[in-house]
């Protein structure tokens, strides 16, 4: 029964050949992720957040900060500390109105905030990549073996890493739980129609640590990633460059770089390949040793002539005793 031969460097390719995945893609995506690319100051860049995005991290931090301040000092009055400052905005009352004018700003944003992520849902068709999936667990699973030296492997991350996923999703919750315990202080007398009155210094607990402890997020947490650790500037300047995409965000960059590369395609949709995991080099073939056999050395004639010689003499021993053999009574 024949066999039919394995091609073994056809499966050798196989199994070296990085992970990849096929997906569909319109005509617009496809335009989007060609006009991510720039050039500033002979530099090609990547557009990382649009105008409106910068816009509205700038009116985050101006208001987070004003409610941080003004909210702590009216907190800690008796302190040295937060008595200048309620001096400094003018007394409490002015301090007050500051702070609810912050919130209110604040509170606008997030409405703006969740009106675009719904209207990008059900009519854009888009679901945010802020949303965890399962690759943020196994991402956060190749971080830790990364930190404590059991892997050289650094995970591939996509527009937002879990680290920035978390980080916007306690945002989120530390609104909703400052949003609901301050309005429940700005009006108690409409707050103790529907709750009881113990429920007012209940919320007041709740605010006063909720926002101690999204202050210290942001000074720690937010703080280390964007500044300390490395200093990115993309929210403020919009892009990034090739090699801090490259570090940063690779499965994005490839994303990006897959999509634009099909811009010009008449037929829609069009399915790219997005490489999953970092391309191997090949390893270099090393040809096979072969064995050196030591050449045997040649002698001379005289040498020849001399070793003929000296055999003659035992060659004619050998033979007498040949055609002499003798018993063992003879030798004794």
């Amino acid at each position: 029964m024949m066999k039919t031969p394995v091609n073994n460097d056809a499966s050798a390719n196989k199994e070296s050949s990085p992970k990849v995945l096929q997906r569909y893609i319109s005509r617009r995506e496809a335009i989007e992720a060609a006009r991510r690319f720039h050039s500033v100051d002979g530099k090609r860049v990547v557009v990382r957040f649009t105008m409106g995005q910068r816009i509205e991290h700038y009116i985050l931090l101006i208001s987070f900060t004003l409610l941080g301040i003004t909210g702590l000092a009216q907190t800690f009055a008796d302190n040295p500390v937060g008595y200048f400052i309620l001096n400094l905005f003018g007394g409490i009352d002015s301090t007050r109105v500051i702070h609810h004018t912050a919130a209110f700003i604040f509170g606008a944003l997030s409405i703006y905030h969740v009106a675009k992520f719904l209207y990008q849902f059900f009519m854009g068709h888009r679901l945010p990549k802020m949303m965890p999936d399962w690759s943020d667990l196994t991402q956060l699973v190749e971080m830790l073996k990364l930190n404590t030296g059991l892997s050289q492997k650094h995970p591939r991350f996509d527009r937002f890493n879990f680290e920035e996923k978390a980080e916007y999703w306690a945002l989120v919750w530390g609104t909703v739980v400052m949003g609901l315990t301050g309005l429940m202080q700005w009006f108690p007398v409409a707050t103790t129609y529907y709750l009881s009155g113990g429920s007012i210094p209940i919320a007041r607990s709740f605010h006063k640590w909720e926002a101690i402890l999204a202050i210290l997020a942001i000074l720690t947490w937010h703080m280390y990633h964007s500044v300390i650790k490395k200093l990115n500037t993309s929210i403020f300047t919009g892009v990034m460059t090739m090699e801090e995409m490259e570090e940063e965000h690779p499965q994005e960059l490839a994303y990006l770089q897959a999509a634009s590369a099909v811009a010009d395609n008449r037929s829609w949709p069009v399915m790219i390949e997005v490489p999953l995991e970092d391309e191997k080099e090949p390893e270099p073939v090393v040809p096979p040793v072969e064995e050196v056999k030591t050449p045997e050395p040649v002698s001379s004639p005289a040498e020849e002539t001399n070793n003929s010689e000296s055999a003659a003499p035992a060659v004619e021993q050998k033979k007498d005793d040949t055609e002499n053999p003798k018993t063992a009574g003879e030798i004794e």
